[in-house]
């Protein structure tokens, strides 16, 4: 195999691009496209996030800028997502309830950096590694909360032959 491809492979294992790309496909299917839309959109910020990462840690050996890139990154990711639900691209509610998963995200990337550099306290190793899977676990999950209310619908609607009159 070519070493782009097994790159662009290690790239999909590491990262939650993996995770999303049936979301990315049952949306299209579906024709759901406001949902489509924010899966894409956090597929790219997530693709972003594993192509840059390895560069960015080899490039920062002060461990300040990485905090602040990936600060950034997160405040452009939930920018965009609040632009498109204001404009009727994504759903609201999915917005909404996106930007209340990240918003721990750069502030957790912020405390890091304000605690390694001013603090020197190690306390945010612990949370910082604890809460940061479980914000990008529910970044994963609201991506997939479309599908969710879909099946739900469908399982609490009745059947034709329910809904219908008795015959006589």
């Amino acid at each position: 195999m070519p070493d782009w491809f097994l790159y662009f492979v290690s790239i999909l294992s590491k990262s939650w691009v993996f995770m999303l790309s049936p979301a990315l496909f049952i949306f299209f299917i579906f024709k759901d496209y406001l949902a489509f839309r924010f899966a894409l959109l956090t597929v790219a910020f997530f693709f972003f996030g594993g192509i840059t990462a390895s560069s960015l840690r080899e490039f920062d050996d002060i461990y300040i800028y990485r905090y602040l890139v990936w600060a950034a990154t997160d405040i452009i990711w939930m920018a965009l997502i609040a632009y498109w639900g204001i404009k009727d691209k994504v759903y609201l509610w999915q917005c909404v309830i996106g930007q209340l998963v990240v918003i721990g995200a750069p502030i957790l990337q912020l405390f890091r950096l304000v605690d390694r550099h001013l603090w020197d306290l190690a306390y945010s190793t612990i949370i910082y590694k604890t809460l940061m899977p479980f914000i990008n676990i529910g970044t994963v999950i609201v991506c997939y909360l479309p599908l969710i209310m879909l099946f739900a619908k469908k399982s609490n609607s009745p059947s034709k032959i329910e809904s219908a009159p008795p015959s006589k």
